[in-house]
């Protein structure tokens, strides 16, 4: 196949609506699929992702790399070309407009010499490798039209601003090969490869896809909901969502977007190494931070996830970090090379506990498995969300015992519970703002009562959408000041009613986190505000 079919069905994708880009690209995977070696690399030149991710491979270009290719075979000025396009696929296409020198042939630019030249440039090391990577570069451009040069850039960049995205890709792919969807996308759930999964998809395969010992699968995603009872709930802390994949000795740790962080890691995966069971699991990669408290004792913090991706982006300087990683870990999805997703959730804790042992106190190293209780009520979901927080908690995660494990989908029955709290307070000022797109919006500086006082405790301006809330801002407007409202309580007779994450304190003063206006009422008084004792009884965040 000639590269000049894929440039030419990107340019028709890159300007079809969301619904013709699937057709659009069946039609070409159709065509290439009647040549079976290059299923899977018309897919990955299409998608702009010519290796899987967990690889560690590493194209190691930039803009000024396109640049330097494209000197040597144009007659243009490109730092003119640069400034008025941006884009570099752009440039490379209006340079190439200008080319100065041709092929000593001719010859069609091939879809698969394209594919493989690109992936070589990825292994070229050394201090030389740039010069290579260059030269590799202007021989494809040399041959190139404008239009295929612009996606040899953009492919080379890893910007291919075609809108296929992977749920594009299987409709693609399934319309292509007359294959079902919903295996499709299991399959890529599993094994996270778009060109391997068309190519086991055309094999008619997809049966045979399951996970594998150091090939991430996608991870399970949570939404944010409510409660339910009975449940089974979990301490959701602070942290980087890994998959950890040992085998024998062997442990390899993958971050969320399935590149391989093992070895920024090393330490951790020694120790995990030492364990018997092989397995593979759904984790949380948390840092216990000692420091000292204001009375002068030790004591441990769990780091924050910005912490924890700058301490990952260290790598080997990681080690002289004071940060102690470990692992947390919330669900296994395979143990001693069996899949076990389709069992139920509690027969997989019981794998889990059987491989890694009881939960271990923290601060702790190595791995262990995530604390998990037994909730019945609202009562006990309010407890626990209070003694979690205070151990460093940003929430609870809920699971239901039958549920399965669905790699890379929304589970149904699993949800995130986030700490909330609803309190009652009194605006006592108003700030008005303007938005970006020109809109006013107020926020409000609201207070609780301490006898027959208010004190401010932080302020508020998102409301929830479902409601109306333009009398609310009404009433504000006929507050005069923030200094007026503050010294009268006949002004303060605005009441909302607020949900909030948690709250912060700084020595005797309190603040309200993550506010969000639920309701309101227009006529109220000071003995309508909660006491600012209340907030003694919500765990500081």
């Amino acid at each position: 196949m000639r590269y000049s079919r894929i440039a030419w069905a990107l340019e028709e994708i890159s300007g079809s609506p969301r619904g013709g880009k699937a057709d659009r690209t069946s039609a070409l995977l159709r065509e290439a699929a009647e040549e079976p070696e290059m299923l899977c690399p018309v897919v990955r030149l299409l998608t702009g992702e010519l290796w899987p991710r967990w690889e560690g491979r590493e194209m190691g270009i930039g803009p000024e790399t396109i640049a330097a290719a494209l000197v040597d075979v144009c007659d243009i000025d490109l730092s003119i070309e640069r400034q008025q396009k941006g884009d570099m696929g752009l440039v490379a296409e209006a340079a190439l407009e200008h080319k100065g020198q041709s092929s000593l042939f001719g010859q069609p630019l091939d879809a698969l010499a394209v594919y493989e030249d690109l992936r070589r440039i990825s292994s070229f090391k050394g201090s030389d490798s740039d010069q290579r990577k260059t030269a590799v570069l202007r021989g494809l451009f040399l041959l190139a039209s404008p239009e295929e040069g612009k996606f040899i850039a953009r492919t080379a960049l890893r910007s291919m601003q075609a809108g296929l995205g992977p749920r594009t890709m299987i409709e693609a792919i399934s319309s292509a090969l007359a294959c079902d969807a919903q295996s499709l996308a299991r399959a890529f759930g599993l094994m996270p490869d778009l060109g391997c999964i068309a190519e086991m998809a055309r094999l008619g395969r997809l049966d045979e896809v399951f996970i594998q010992p150091n090939l991430p699968a996608r991870l399970m995603i949570y939404s944010v909901r409510g409660d339910f009872f009975p449940g089974a709930y979990l301490p959701k802390f602070p942290g980087l969502r890994v998959q950890v994949h040992k085998s024998g000795e062997t442990v390899r740790i993958f971050s969320s977007q399935l590149r391989d962080i093992s070895s920024s890691l090393s330490g951790l995966c020694q120790d995990v190494g030492r364990l018997n069971s092989d397995f593979v699991a759904d984790a949380l990669l948390i840092g216990f931070l000692s420091s000292h408290s204001p009375e002068g004792s030790a004591m441990n913090r769990i780091c924050s996830g910005s912490e924890m991706l700058r301490y990952i982006n260290r790598r080997r300087l990681a080690r002289k970090s004071s940060i102690r990683p470990a692992l947390l870990v919330y669900d296994l999805l395979a143990v001693e090379g069996k899949d076990i997703c389709s069992l139920a959730y509690a027969h997989r804790r019981q794998r889990m506990l059987r491989a890694l042992g009881p939960p271990r106190s923290a601060p702790f190293y190595g791995i262990s498995p995530a604390e998990q209780r037994h909730l019945k009520d609202t009562a006990d979901l309010d407890d626990y969300l209070c003694l979690a927080r205070r151990e460093g908690a940003s929430g609870l995660l809920a699971r239901d015992c039958e549920g399965i494990y669905r790699p890379g989908e929304l589970s149904e029955r699993d949800f995130i519970i986030r700490a909330a709290h609803i309190i009652s307070a009194l605006v006592v000022g108003v700030e008005w703002t303007t938005s970006k797109n020109g809109q006013t919006r107020a926020r409000y500086l609201v207070a609780l009562r301490q006898g027959e006082a208010l004190v401010p405790v932080g302020r508020v301006w998102r409301t929830r959408s479902d409601c109306s809330f333009q009398p609310l801002s009404m009433a504000a407007a006929s507050l005069n000041s923030q200094d007026d409202a503050l010294g009268s309580s006949e002004h303060t007779r605005i009441l909302l009613k607020i949900r909030i994450g948690g709250i912060e304190k700084a020595g005797p003063q309190w603040r309200i986190i993550e506010p969000l206006i639920e309701d309101y009422s227009l006529d109220s008084s000071i003995k309508d505000a909660d006491e600012l004792d209340r907030l003694n009884n919500i765990c500081p965040k």
